[in-house]
């Protein structure tokens, strides 16, 4: 058979299609080898693009769509109870409910229960102590969900019984590798509340027992729950779960195989009646139970949404989603001009007999070639980028302050790398592709004269308006909206930085002292803080001493609701807010106002047995007493359970209101009560030394700690700190400011790239009108006109850019606003110090090019063709 001859057509058309591609791909390599600058730019500013938008992807795909269960996610449900009446009025299960879900394998294949616990964790007994949260789980929360332990065993079911008392513990990897010092696994023993425990089993890491970004670093079986202080218990007694009375445990259940969500609701009444029987309140009436998808943040009583986490990474996608956009149009106004140059060999293809799709594949391959390097650079950038931003979060101070460790998981996988062939694929289309079949139709309408493709339009609105000006103007306007994001995050931040909190922080050192780490009874307790206190007021260093079970701005509060009797005709007033119990001197250290009224005597703070007394802040009295004054009035608990009404409790002082959180609308209503009447646990010790300095320069704080050891050796001390630093790692405050800096980020990258679109476009345009600027020249132009010229188009299209993207950012102004704390929408500062900064950038872009026309030589000009 001749060698000319094919046996299949078939063959032979897939050879030819291959052989055309090669052709072509070695050809765009060689004119992009020949233009490195343009490459270089163009490869770096996708790969930004792509950067960014697959990092940000990564985090989404970490904290929302990456399964947290490893055996059929989807099964997995959270289980609520609830009464069966107009209030709704959630809680959580008793062992004996739990115990019944458990069983009901009509719904649940199996069902797990846990709760929270804060733990002191220590290499050994009388060894540093880390305060952290642990989970106490029933025996078969890690096999329902379907974990096997990387080492060692998970919990046995003896261990699980209610006061089995069996201490054995399963620990993260991260945290043997901490304590142990080594990656393989062998029997040994760790330190909770000062006793013994054995480690029997490590788990995988990135298993966070259900969160996607925060996680335990150990497990306790519910066998040890009487052991643990509940830190997040009304009282200290709600820990004894053999008592039908003790409701401490969430439920998460595992749906039998097929069964459907909506099919698992339908039989939950009759469950529900089950419950109602074995209820320690049924006298309440029936129960309710509801199962919802389980949460991948939230661990609530009551069905609860992601929160502020899903607005933010909604947002998070959309700013990435402009960044790319942005990037996008850069790219195609410089493939755009590009090509335009090559107008004359497209018009000869065209006339030989090409093509027009031949002509738009020569040219979109050098895109893909473009969209493939940044692709990959960008896919690297991102990988690092999310690396960085673990170990950040890893090794933040404001996150450990919580006791969780990150479990966020940002390693790529499947969707994180379609999603980036997603965006260079979406990229090509826009700079490449767009660009590409513009040029192949303008090239095959000079085919009847070719001097045409070199033409340039002398019309002054075809010139400001043509399609490179308006990608340049859409891309500044889209820049503008980044910048004025991220400026209203900076203002926010800044705006919770300066917040005048009521009180006077600076110089004010904290103690924290955790004694639900300890086993020492409440007596006992009381006891040691009496005595700290007055050996540190007998110090000769120390000024001031107070004791509080709160601090503002400390994450954790109490709230208490007060009524007070109205007029005749009235009914009770109420009021809502936080609640602190005190010592004597606490307004004075802390730097808060009293109004009126008088600070609790030694024997109240003191004594549990002393009369009843509150001193509330000055909302809460508005509140309670807002047409008399408040000093010398009595207030009421609610009722309890049964119905006894509370004992009155007389007003004895009014205090300056104070701010609590950073995401507050103002100062929250206050009531404070005597240290010793609040049975305490956690205790914060608030010092001030004879001078200020002696507290920023830590001097007050190493003599504090060694005088604290020395009075008590086995004191739970978690955390010695300056308040001032308390409040700037606060994790409100942080989350702020992280989103400022991320925020910040994308903007810098859009006015760079911004920047880098308007002097291409420029460039190029001056380039291309360089026999135009000859000819005026020699005409008698003077240099002058020739840069006002230039300016005045330059400026014009800055300013109808800012136009528009003034617009787009009040609009996103409005979108962000429920993010936003004390600064408006449309912040007009924030807005000058966007669009100034991107003006000027684009006009001295602008500046650089008009110049280099102004140094045009008529002579040379006029050769050019």
């Amino acid at each position: 058979m001749s060698d000319n001859v094919c046996p299949s057509g078939r063959t032979c058309g897939l050879r030819r299609a291959f052989l055309f591609t090669m052709n072509d791909l070695r050809f765009a390599f060689r004119r992009l080898l020949k233009s490195p600058g343009f490459t270089a730019v163009a490869v770096l500013s996708l790969a930004l693009a792509v950067g960014v938008n697959s990092g940000v992807f990564t985090i989404v795909n970490g904290l929302f769509f990456r399964p947290l269960v490893p055996v059929r996610p989807e099964e997995i449900v959270t289980v609520f109870t609830a009464r069966a009446a107009a209030d709704r009025a959630y809680r959580d299960f008793s062992f004996a409910e739990f115990s019944l879900l458990r069983e009901a394998h009509e719904v649940f294949a199996d069902a797990a229960a846990f709760r929270m616990a804060a733990v002191g964790i220590a290499r050994r007994a009388g060894s540093a102590v880390q305060r952290r949260v642990a989970y106490v789980v029933s025996d078969n929360f890690f096999s329902m969900q379907g974990v096997k332990p990387v080492a060692g065993r998970f919990f046995l079911p003896e261990e699980g019984r209610p006061n089995a008392d069996i201490p054995v513990a399963v620990v993260s990897r991260r945290l043997w590798e901490r304590l142990v010092g080594k990656s393989d696994f062998s029997p040994c023993t760790v330190s909770i509340n000062g006793e013994t425990w054995n480690i029997v089993g490590v788990v995988p890491a990135g298993f966070s027992g259900g969160n996607a970004l925060l996680a335990p670093d150990v497990w306790l079986p519910l066998g040890m729950a009487a052991r643990v202080e509940k830190a997040f218990a009304p009282t200290r007694s709600a820990t004894n779960l053999a008592d039908p009375a003790t409701c401490t445990l969430h439920v998460i259940g595992r749906l039998q195989p097929g069964l459907t969500l909506e099919a698992a609701k339908a039989r939950l009444p009759a469950l529900g009646a089950q419950l109602t029987t074995i209820a320690f309140d049924a006298a309440d009436g029936p129960r309710d139970l509801e199962i919802e998808p389980r949460s991948r943040f939230a661990i609530s009583t009551e069905p609860s949404h992601d929160g502020p986490l899903g607005l933010f990474g909604a947002l998070l996608v959309c700013m990435a989603g402009v960044v790319l956009l942005v990037a996008c149009l850069n790219l195609a106004n410089m493939f755009l001009a590009r090509n335009l140059t090559r107008s004359h060999e497209l018009a000869v293809r065209l006339a030989l007999g090409a093509s027009r799709w031949r002509v738009v594949r020569v040219l979109a391959v050098e895109g893909l070639i473009v969209a493939m390097l940044g692709g990959g650079a960008g896919l690297l950038l991102s990988s690092w980028a999310d690396g960085f931003l673990l170990h950040s979060l890893t090794n933040n101070t404001s996150l450990a302050a919580l006791g969780f460790g990150v479990s966020l998981d940002v390693t790529p996988d499947i969707r994180v790398l379609l999603a980036t062939l997603v965006f260079c694929a979406a990229a090509i289309l826009v700079f490449a592709v767009g660009p590409a079949w513009h040029i192949a139709r303008d090239a095959a309408r000079g085919t009847v004269a070719l001097h045409q493709a070199t033409r340039t339009t002398t019309d002054r609105w075809g010139r400001l308006f043509s399609g490179r000006h308006c990608l340049l103007m859409a891309q500044l306007a889209l820049s503008l909206v980044l910048l004025f994001s991220a400026g209203l995050f900076f203002r926010a931040a800044d705006a919770a930085a300066r917040l005048d909190p009521g009180f006077i922080p600076e110089g004010d050192l904290i103690a924290e002292l955790d004694y639900s780490l300890v086993d020492r009874d409440d007596v006992g307790v009381l006891t040691s803080v009496e005595a700290l206190a007055e050996a540190l007021r007998s110090d000769p260093a120390v000024r001031r001493v107070a004791l509080a079970t709160h601090i503002p701005f400390g994450n954790v509060n109490d709230g208490f609701d007060l009524s007070a009797p109205g007029g005749s005709h009235e009914q009770p007033r109420r009021a809502r807010g936080t609640e602190t119990a005190v010592s004597a001197g606490y307004f004075d250290t802390l730097g808060v106002k009293l109004l009126r009224g008088r600070d609790f005597t030694e024997r109240e703070w003191r004594d549990p047995n002393a009369s009843s007394v509150v001193i509330l802040d000055e909302r809460a009295a508005a509140e309670l007493f807002p047409d008399r004054d408040p000093v010398g009035q009595y207030v009421e608990r609610p009722r309890s359970s049964d119905g006894v009404p509370s004992e009155p409790i007389r007003v004895i002082g009014v205090v300056s209101a104070h701010w609590n959180k950073v995401f507050e609308d103002g100062p929250p209503a206050r009531a404070f009560f005597p240290l010793a009447g609040r049975h305490p646990r956690h205790v914060f010790i608030h010092l001030r030394g004879q001078t200020a300095d002696a507290v920023a320069s830590g001097t007050l704080a190493k003599h504090v700690r060694s005088r604290l050891t020395a009075l008590d050796p086995s004191l739970p001390l978690v955390r010695l700190a300056p308040y001032s630093t308390i409040i700037d790692h606060n994790i409100e405050l942080w989350s702020v400011r992280f989103a400022a800096t991320l925020f910040g980020a994308f903007g810098a990258i859009a006015l760079l790239l911004a920047v880098v679109g308007v002097y291409g476009v420029k460039a190029f345009g001056v380039a291309r009108r360089t026999r135009e600027f000859g000819i005026r020249v020699a005409l008698g132009a003077r240099p002058s006109q020739i840069y006002a010229l230039l300016m005045k188009q330059g400026a014009v299209q800055i300013a109808i850019a800012l136009s528009v993207g003034l617009l787009l950012s009040l609009a996103a102004g409005r979108l962000l606003a429920s993010m936003l704390l004390r600064v408006s929408a449309d912040d007009p500062v924030v807005l000058m110090a966007a669009a100034i900064p991107l003006a000027l950038t684009a006009l001295l872009a602008t500046w650089l090019p008009a110049r280099r026309a102004t140094r045009v030589n008529p002579v040379k000009a006029l050769r050019t063709e």
